[in-house]
């Protein structure tokens, strides 16, 4: 599934989650660009990366 600019994401993964996270920018190459808010955290990487690491879109 593509991600979009604005879509809101989290990661599970070994016990640390991110929460109240949201994609910033995605290219046409599917490098994504997650900023988290509360963290004042940016993770970057390709959505399948970020997938195998955890990350996945909020129902």
């Amino acid at each position: 599934m593509k991600w979009k600019a604005g879509q809101k994401v989290v990661c599970d993964r070994l016990g640390q989650q991110a929460t109240n996270c949201y994609v910033r920018k995605v290219d046409l190459y599917e490098s994504v660009i997650i900023y988290c808010p509360s963290t004042n955290t940016v993770v970057c990487g390709q959505r399948q990366n970020l997938e195998r690491l955890g990350w996945r879109t909020e129902p």
